[in-house]
């Protein structure tokens, strides 16, 4: 890029930044956040920076100059206008193995899953991001079933967020995205690929085929699954919600799952759960009574 080029691209980008972002329009991006997503964000310098960093984004790609033109079009938009505000506003957080002490417990568990509900094992991954967390869950559960001939665990992976899902689904990732997997894994359960000059990790159909993505959003008023789960992952999500959101959303996964199944929760959610049908086993961990 020549010398004037970054100039008119630097000068550019000044530009958007300067634009402001009135209380009145954080408070309708916050509420229609919290309206799709249950999201919950009050006013607060941080996240207002957070609102205003992340839709400033939003102008340039659409060569807006204030974010009451955004705004218009969310009110007159589609589904993909929708699509890309919830992606904007998203934090997606993850990486393999993450808080390994539930992954350890899951492999415990497993085993007595299978006598219990016999071979077929269902799990939900109700916030699986990029799809990390969902193939490390497939992973830990393929050890387990090389030792138990016959049993069989399937994966459903959700997430409110269409961009990262379609990336979950791929199941491909660069180095960087690959933090926390150990090496003996990433040789098991994942292939080095080429596209366009760029090396990806790609998850083997081992593990793959394990792991159906698709878009589910916790905020709806019915969870409808034609079976109950075995084992619920929605980790690091309800740290987003308010109190009453959470409730909610704690009162209608419980409802998915079996009895005697695990609800597994991520380590800074867990202070404030009570639920009559949910007993506390370990951090973040419950059992449905």
């Amino acid at each position: 890029m020549s010398a004037l080029k970054k100039t008119e691209a630097v000068s550019a980008l000044y530009e958007f930044e300067d634009i402001q972002l009135t209380e009145k329009m954080f408070a309708k991006f916050a509420k229609h956040m919290y309206d799709l997503a249950g999201v919950d964000l009050p006013f607060s310098p941080k996240n207002h920076a957070l609102i205003r960093n992340r839709i400033v984004k939003l102008l340039r790609r659409h060569g807006l100059k204030s974010y009451e033109q955004y705004w218009d079009m969310i009110e007159h938009g589609n589904h993909e206008i929708t699509s890309e505000f919830i992606s904007a506003l998203t934090t997606n957080m993850t990486s393999f193995y993450r808080e390994g002490n539930h992954f350890d417990f899951l492999a415990q568990q497993l085993p007595e899953l299978y006598k219990k509900f016999g071979a077929d094992i269902r799990m939900w991954c109700a916030a699986a991001s990029t799809g990390q967390e969902p193939y490390t869950i497939a992973m830990t559960a393929h050890e387990v079933m090389q030792q138990i001939p016959g049993m069989k665990a399937r994966l459903l992976a959700t997430d409110i967020d269409l961009q990262v899902l379609k990336k979950g689904s791929i199941g491909a990732y660069e180095d960087r995205e690959m933090q926390g997997l150990p090496p003996a894994q990433r040789l098991k359960y994942f292939e080095k690929v080429k596209k366009n000059e760029t090396e990806y990790w790609r998850a083997k159909d081992n593990i793959h085929d394990m792991v159906r993505f698709a878009q589910f959003n916790l905020m709806s008023p019915k969870y409808e699954f034609q079976h109950k789960f075995h084992v619920i992952f929605c980790r690091n999500v309800l740290i987003y919600f308010d109190e009453e959101t959470t409730k909610k959303v704690i009162d209608s996964l419980t409802s998915c799952l079996a009895p005697g199944g695990y609800l597994i929760l991520g380590h800074s959610e867990s202070g404030n759960i009570k639920h009559t049908h949910l007993k506390p086993l370990s951090r973040a961990v419950y059992q449905k009574l």
